[in-house]
C-alpha cells in the first residue's frame, strides 16, 4: 500500500467508496446556470518561491481529492432528476507542467455531466512553482476550496515530513454533506408568505439595469457574439503596513471592511453609470454572497453552503461612499438578522423542483444584479499554527515559500458585468475586479480598479 493510500486509510476511508448525494437546489440552480461565455468557474492561485516535490504533490492532490469527495463527483441526470457520483476510481489527477512546456490541458470550461468539478495544474515558473486550481461553484463556494486548500497544503508538509503536528488534519465528517441544503426556519415577526412572494415577485420583475457598455465597445461588430468566455482581470494587493492602517482607520466609520467595500462599489457603480448616459431613475443592485456555515459545519467537506444578499438602490441614490455608509451598514445588518439569504434558498428550491421553469427564467438573459462583491478573508488562517510562518507573515510547505495567493472570484453572469473579490494573505489584502470583456476594455477596467484603490487609499490616509 503506498504512502497516499494509508494516509487515505486513516483520514477519509469513504475515499474507497462509492458515493452518491441528489444536488441541493443551490447545486441545481449552479449547475444549470452555466454557459459557455460565462462559466461557473473560478480559480485560485498558489505561487510559490523554492523548490516543490512534483511526485509529493501529486500524492497530496490525490489525498485531499479523496477528502473532498464533491470535487471528484461528476453529476448524472435522468428524468427522476440529479445526483452527484463521486467515483472510487478515475479521479481528476494534478496536471505538472515544466518550465518551457505548454499547459495543453487549461480548460475555460467544465462539463460536470463529463468531468469532475476541480482541475489543477502544477505550473513551473523561473523563481518556483505556481498551482492553479479551477473549481466549479456548483461544486463547492469558497469556504469549501479553503477545506481542500488545507487538506493539501496538510497532506504534502507530511509526505515531506516538514509538519509541525503529528496528526495535523482537521477533523472531516462527510455525513455533515447530508446537511449542507439544509438551513434554520425563517423566523421574522410580521413576515408572512404573501410578503415573502410579493418580494419574490418584485425581485424578477423589477430586474436592475447592467453596468453600461464603454463607448469605444459599442459599435463592436463582435459584441456578445464572441466565441469562448469573455471575462478579464486585474487586481491590487495593500501591502500588511497598508491593511493595519486600514483597520484603525475604519474603526472611525465603525463599519467592517465588507461594509465600506459595498458602499464604494455603488460609489463606483453610480459615477460610471451616469457618465455613460444611464438614466438617474435606473435600478443598479449590489450582490454580497453570505456564508450560512456553523461551527458544527467546519467539520463538512468542500460543499456550497452560502446564499446572497442583494442591496437596491436607484442610480440617483447613489452618492458618495462616505455618506452611503450608514444606511447600507443597517440593511445589511437588517438582512443577515432577518435570514433573508435564507429566504432566498427556498425559493431557489421551488424553482428547482420544476427544471423547465427554472432553465426558462435563466435562458431569457435577464440581468438579476449589477455587480457582485464577495470576500474570501484568509484562506491559510486555520493553517498558520500547523505550518511554518516565517517573520513576513508567508506560509511555507517545506523548501517553498507561498509569496502570493491570487483570487478570480466570484464568476460574472450575462448582465453581472463587473465583480469584486477580497482576499487576505500574510497580513496584505488584495482587491480583484473580474470584468464583462464585451462591456468595457481593459485599460478602463485598470482605471476603474485604480479608482477604487483610491478610495481606499483615502481611508488609510485619513482624507
Amino acid at each position: 500500500m503506498s504512502h497516499v493510500d494509508t494516509l487515505l486509510a486513516q483520514h477519509a476511508p469513504w475515499a474507497n467508496t462509492d458515493l452518491q448525494w441528489a444536488l441541493t437546489p443551490l447545486e441545481t440552480f449552479l449547475w444549470l446556470d452555466d454557459r459557455p461565455q460565462y462559466p461557473l468557474l473560478f480559480q485560485i492561485t498558489l505561487r510559490f518561491a523554492g523548490s516543490i516535490d512534483p511526485d509529493a504533490m501529486r500524492d497530496a492532490w490525490r489525498f485531499a481529492v479523496g477528502r473532498n469527495p464533491l470535487l471528484r463527483a461528476t453529476i448524472r441526470a435522468n428524468s427522476r432528476g440529479a445526483v452527484w457520483h463521486a467515483s472510487p476510481t478515475g479521479w481528476q489527477e494534478l496536471t505538472v507542467v515544466g518550465m518551457g512546456q505548454e499547459n495543453s490541458r487549461k480548460t475555460s470550461q467544465i462539463d460536470l455531466e463529463k468531468t469532475s468539478g476541480l482541475h489543477g495544474w502544477l505550473c513551473q515558473t523561473s523563481i518556483g512553482w505556481d498551482l492553479n486550481m479551477i473549481f466549479h461553484h456548483a461544486c463547492c463556494d469558497g469556504h469549501g476550496a479553503r477545506v481542500f486548500l488545507q487538506d493539501l497544503a496538510l497532506a504534502y508538509s507530511v509526505f515531506r515530513r516538514s509538519c509541525l503536528h503529528d496528526d495535523p488534519f482537521f477533523t472531516t465528517d462527510i455525513t455533515r454533506l447530508l446537511k449542507r441544503g439544509t438551513h434554520p426556519p425563517i423566523e421574522v415577526a410580521n413576515d408572512s408568505v404573501w410578503l415573502r412572494t410579493y418580494r419574490s415577485l418584485r425581485f424578477i420583475l423589477l430586474h436592475p439595469k447592467p453596468i453600461a457598455r464603454e463607448l469605444l465597445l459599442k459599435n463592436d461588430p463582435l459584441g456578445n457574439d464572441r466565441s469562448g468566455t469573455v471575462i478579464g482581470f486585474c487586481s491590487h494587493t495593500f501591502s500588511a503596513e497598508q491593511v493595519v492602517r486600514m483597520q484603525e482607520s475604519r474603526k472611525r466609520y465603525d463599519a467592517t471592511v465588507n461594509d465600506i467595500a459595498v458602499a464604494m462599489l455603488f460609489d463606483i457603480i453610480g459615477d460610471w453609470q451616469r457618465t455613460h448616459g444611464m438614466r438617474s431613475e435606473s435600478r443598479l443592485r449590489v450582490t454580497v454572497p453570505i456564508d450560512l456555515r456553523t461551527r458544527e459545519d467546519e467539520r463538512m467537506s468542500a460543499a456550497n453552503r452560502y446564499s446572497y444578499l442583494f442591496l437596491n438602490r436607484s442610480l440617483k441614490e447613489c452618492k458618495a461612499w462616505h455618506e452611503l455608509l450608514p444606511e447600507l451598514k443597517r440593511e445589511l445588518g437588517y438582512l443577515r438578522n432577518t435570514q433573508r439569504g435564507v429566504e432566498l434558498l427556498g425559493n431557489i428550491g421551488v424553482f428547482a423542483s420544476r427544471p423547465r421553469i427554472m432553465r426558462w427564467v435563466l435562458q431569457r438573459q435577464l440581468c438579476f444584479s449589477t455587480a457582485v462583491l464577495t470576500n474570501l478573508s484568509d484562506p491559510t488562517r486555520r493553517l498558520r499554527k500547523r505550518l511554518r510562518v516565517d517573520s513576513e507573515g508567508f506560509m511555507w510547505l517545506d523548501k517553498a515559500q507561498c509569496i502570493d495567493i491570487q483570487l478570480q472570484t466570484p464568476p460574472l453572469r450575462p448582465g453581472t458585468r463587473w465583480a469584486i473579490g477580497i482576499l487576505e494573505y500574510a497580513g496584505r489584502m488584495t482587491f480583484s475586479f473580474q470584468y464583462d470583456t464585451t462591456t468595457i476594455a481593459a485599460p478602463t477596467a485598470a482605471s476603474v480598479l485604480q479608482d477604487y484603490v483610491q478610495k481606499w487609499h483615502d481611508v488609510i490616509d485619513g482624507r
